[in-house]
């Protein structure tokens, strides 16, 4: 057969697994969002049956001869040689893990959820000490038998963000929380007052949703191509190339949390959304985001970028204002400092824009150590309450507060954190762009006082969203930027941001 039959067929294996992938999320979607608790045993083998048979098609001599016999070449397009280097490396790493270990996983997985969600609920990390220590040890048997030459920690940070490990990790993070704290000295101390009191007065959940919904579909989010759900974490998901689903949850104090949730949910589907409107890519694994940093800036984007700033604002907080009347009173620049206060807190998905890289780069050192076992799994509430005084400048008051907040490690998401930290980088340097391709600052406030995002999508289509997995994050970004990855964008941005605001 010929190289074009090889790709033909390269392309309907593609999709195929990507159906069973699909069914996966909709277990996985249905496992936080409405799943019975007596459920969890039979969810833990559907799941479980349905990874490895996606690893034994991915491992079978038929899909491994053919793999092995494309090569990238200038006679195919970007998309195909993406798809070819992708499976490649995917059938590579697959062909090293045993079905056995496999099944452990997604079972270790399964159960470490349950007992998370219940820890979560009594404040106990005691709860799910030992299942953390079952995930602990899956993931370090899994990235040892992928790549043993490597420190198991940079085998899974490669699978979020590829050409991304711990020797570049480490100074950049380092100097990210050095200048982070040179700006929370002059911005954030107690003399300077910011009363955001009133976003914690109680609100009305079922006119905040309403208002939060609104805010998604003027974004630009399709309701005929996905849905909205609510989860004990707000997440995002694919289920199929027309269904992209978005939680959100509303049992948080601060009524602003589960706006900014949705702004954030809401980047990430539309990523989802636009990138499988692109024929070529259409069904196929390159339908989605590049890596978790690429995907993490969009919804950084609109968050903050955007949707943290007092022209985006200009034009919603009347609308809010009509969804919860106890703001009727709280004047528009009063709303704009509240939401954009900087103050140590202890919840990531809630912390402020200066403070939330802080959250991220904790994280990732308590993953570090847990991969390179100087850190026992026992130790770990300990541990975090220390350095989240060194590192966020506040000392968590309870286990929910502190190390059982995310869901990221009983879904066994070992290296997943540091994308959050490479979303706001990325963001900034695409901020940058953006703005003098749309004629500058101005030009993009007036925008976002009418509401109008068609220029703003125009442009992340063309140099994002329809490229998909086409090319990898460091060559996206030079396509994009002209420049490499670099912090000073972001930092520069948060300086300007804040000094200005306080």
């Amino acid at each position: 057969m010929d190289e074009a039959g090889l790709l033909e067929r390269l392309v309907k294996e593609d999709r195929a697994l990507q159906v069973l992938s699909c069914a996966l999320a909709v277990l996985e979607w249905d496992l936080e969002t409405g799943m019975p608790s007596g459920a969890t045993e039979g969810r833990i083998g559907q799941m479980s049956a349905l990874s490895l048979l996606m690893h034994e098609r991915t491992t079978s001599p038929e899909f491994v001869e053919l793999v092995s016999s494309l090569d990238e070449n200038d006679g195919f397009s970007p998309w195909a040689n993406a798809l070819i280097r992708n499976h490649k490396k995917n059938v590579e790493r697959e062909l090293r893990i045993p079905s056995s270990l496999v099944l452990r996983r997604s079972e270790v997985c399964g159960r470490a959820h349950d007992k998370w969600m219940e820890a979560r609920r009594s404040s106990d990390f005691s709860i799910f000490a030992s299942s953390l220590e079952d995930v602990v040890s899956v993931e370090k048997e899994i990235a040892c038998a992928c790549d043993s030459s490597k420190r198991p920690y940079d085998v899974l940070l490669d699978s979020y963000e590829p050409d991304i490990g711990i020797d570049v990790l480490d100074p950049l993070f380092d100097r990210m929380e050095k200048d982070i704290h040179l700006l929370m000295d002059e911005v954030v101390p107690e003399s300077i007052p910011v009363d955001d009191s009133f976003l914690f007065k109680g609100y009305d959940r079922t006119g905040l949703e309403a208002f939060c919904r609104e805010v998604s579909f003027a974004m630009g989010f399709d309701p005929d191509r996905g849905a909205f759900g609510i989860s004990a974490h707000p997440f995002t998901t694919t289920l199929g190339p027309d269904d992209v689903r978005i939680t959100n949850r509303f049992t948080d104090a601060g009524l602003f949390d589960p706006v900014g949730s949705q702004i954030h949910e809401t980047g990430h589907a539309l990523y989802e959304q636009r990138s499988s409107l692109n024929p070529d890519i259409r069904g196929t694994s390159l339908s989605g985001g590049v890596s978790m940093g690429i995907h993490e800036s969009q919804s950084r984007f609109w968050e903050n970028f955007l949707g943290r700033s007092l022209e985006f604002w200009k034009y919603w907080y009347p609308r809010l204002v009509s969804h919860v009347p106890s703001l009727s009173e709280v004047t528009l620049i009063d709303f704009h400092r509240a939401v954009n206060k900087a103050r140590p807190s202890a919840i990531r998905v809630n912390a402020d824009e200066l403070t939330y890289s802080l959250h991220i780069i904790l994280r990732y050192r308590i993953e570090k150590m847990l991969m390179d076992g100087s850190l026992p799994v026992s130790s770990v509430p300990e541990a975090w309450n220390v350095m989240s005084r060194d590192i966020i400048r506040y000392v968590p008051e309870s286990d929910a507060e502190g190390c059982l907040q995310d869901s990221h490690w009983s879904g066994c998401l070992f290296g997943y954190f540091p994308s959050y930290a490479l979303g706001n980088i990325y963001a900034a340097q695409f901020h940058e762009r953006m703005v003098a391709d749309l004629g500058g600052e101005s030009e993009l406030g007036a925008m976002l006082e009418k509401c109008d995002y068609s220029a703003i999508l125009s442009w992340l289509d063309r140099n994002i969203w329809q490229k998909g997995g086409i090319y990898l994050p460091k060559d996206l970004l030079l396509q994009v930027t002209g420049s490499a990855l670099d912090a000073g964008p972001y930092v520069d941005y948060l300086a300007r941001k804040f000094k200005s605001l306080f």
